[in-house]
């Protein structure tokens, strides 16, 4: 077994594990393999800081392949998602082999888990305590996780907020941030340090890059956090800023609504995440611009309990 970071390995040696015994990458002993060509360049851009194996062997969490697949000569090329022999996702067109590989990734960890609660949340740090983003599609989390991210706030996690069962803390698997849409064009804008992939357009999530997590994050990928603020945010274009304070028991239920294993973990799951968030804050945010949602997180979640 050889283990070194991806940001010393060429796309050239990148491509050649995917080519053959595979790559072991990401947060999770996640071996990935491809023959689609497409994928060495953005997990050599956007995983530079995290540790690989190059020669890989032993357990894996999940052994992963992304493989170029037409049903006919006519047609174009596609790939294939594939998880140990089953395949979660249809076949999509072969420049989305990248969004695919983080849409799966994040599917197995969120299907696989029984010893940690799994919340379709981001969650950032700062000060010791963890800001946790739950939302649903077009609430404006991943736009607001880069820019905390970017404004100093260490990144957990920008998609799977993973609460340990047995201690309540929150895990760090600091990967790629995903941006969609006018989000792109937004974040680049307002942070120019921001490194991040070419867009891919007609994804079913419309154009979608990723942001590269800082470099501190990663070191730091060990170190878990404790649940100190739960914000549901939710844009509005032009809306002005307004929040609500919520109960603990009424920001618990919305929390199971989108936690992915709730079935798995049961009763279990539900007593662990309340321990979890029993000294949080927690708020509803409406907000129709970045800056005052930023402005307003800066005042409010700074002074942990």
């Amino acid at each position: 077994m050889s283990s070194t970071r991806m940001g010393e390995l060429s796309e050239l040696d990148i491509e050649h594990c995917l080519r053959g015994e595979g790559l072991q990458v990401a947060s999770f002993r996640c071996l990935v393999r491809s023959d689609t060509g497409l994928l060495s360049s953005p997990l050599c851009q956007l995983y530079q800081d995290h540790a690989v194996e190059t020669e890989p062997c032993g357990f894996y969490d999940f052994r992963i392949r992304l493989a170029k697949t037409r049903p006919n000569f006519w047609k174009p090329w596609e790939v294939v998602f594939d998880w140990d022999g089953s395949s979660p996702f249809p076949a999509m067109p072969l420049a989305q082999t990248h969004p695919l590989f983080e849409w799966g990734l994040n599917w197995c960890v969120a299907s696989a888990s029984g010893l940690h609660t799994v919340i379709h949340s981001a969650v950032v740090e700062r000060a010791g305590q963890a800001l946790v983003l739950p939302g649903q599609p077009g609430s404006g989390k991943s736009t607001l996780c880069a820019a905390l991210t970017f404004g100093g706030w260490r990144l957990l996690s920008d998609e799977l907020t993973i609460v340990s069962q047995s201690d309540g803390m929150v895990q760090a698997v600091p990967r790629p941030i995903s941006l969609k849409g006018t989000s792109i064009g937004l974040i680049g804008s307002q942070f120019p340090c921001a490194d991040m992939t070419v867009p891919v357009a007609d994804t079913h999530k419309g154009s979608i890059a990723y942001a590269r997590a800082a470099s501190a994050a990663v070191t730091a990928g060990e170190k878990p956090a404790p649940i100190g603020y739960v914000v549901f945010p939710r844009f509005r274009s032009g809306a002005e800023l307004v929040f609500e304070p919520l109960s603990r028991a009424a920001t618990l239920t919305e929390l199971m609504k989108n936690t992915f294993n709730v079935g798995l973990l049961g009763a279990d799951g539900f007593e662990a995440l309340a321990h979890a968030i029993v000294h949080a804050k927690c708020y509803a945010v409406e907000y129709g611009d970045l800056s005052s949602i930023l402005q307003w997180v800066d005042a409010t979640c700074r002074h942990p309990d």
